[in-house]
């Protein structure tokens, strides 16, 4: 998992429409093209493994969501709600939790990635980054990280968060 917000990012939007299917979502498009290609050189491509996502309904932290997908295979994605509270970290998703929280690079910030930027504030330069997984009571929202660590949710054709990609 990357230590820092890299880049801003909407989650989907297509046709107009704002959606929270991380399989056919722009977000996972982006990752797996875009930011593979530049990111990457050709022999880190052929070391990267591709990974099976699991995008069920258990990953997204609840027992039924109608909004849950199919699982992906990928080279680059990002965490789903129940890797967010259980790989690495150690408290609930509604608490604010500091292995969570994550520091914006100046290219995120160029890019619209939201960044406190209050000196008096103890979460002074952590930003806010998606979770793949969807929310469960509407289908353009999903889940996301707040600058304190804590797990929300808002509406996936927000630019002001950010990409945290995992391999």
């Amino acid at each position: 998992v990357c230590d820092m917000i890299i880049d801003s990012q909407q989650f989907d939007y297509e046709d107009g429409e704002y959606y929270n299917n991380y399989a056919e979502s722009t977000i996972r498009r982006w990752l797996n093209d875009t930011f593979y290609n530049t990111a990457f050189n050709r022999y880190e491509q052929e070391i990267i493994l591709t990974t099976t996502v699991d995008n069920s309904v258990e990953s997204t932290g609840s027992t039924s969501n109608p909004y849950a997908c199919e699982d992906t295979e990928d080279k680059v994605f990002l965490l789903s709600y129940k890797e967010a509270i259980s790989y690495c970290f150690a408290k609930d998703s509604g608490e604010n939790d500091p292995a969570r929280q994550k520091k914006t690079t100046d290219y995120a910030q160029s890019q619209g990635a939201y960044t406190d930027t209050n000196s008096t504030n103890e979460y002074c330069g952590n930003g806010e980054w998606w979770l793949r997984s969807p929310n469960i009571d509407r289908n353009y929202f999903s889940l996301n990280v707040r600058k304190g660590g804590n797990v929300l949710l808002d509406g996936a054709e927000s630019t002001c968060y950010g990409v945290v990609p995992a391999l």
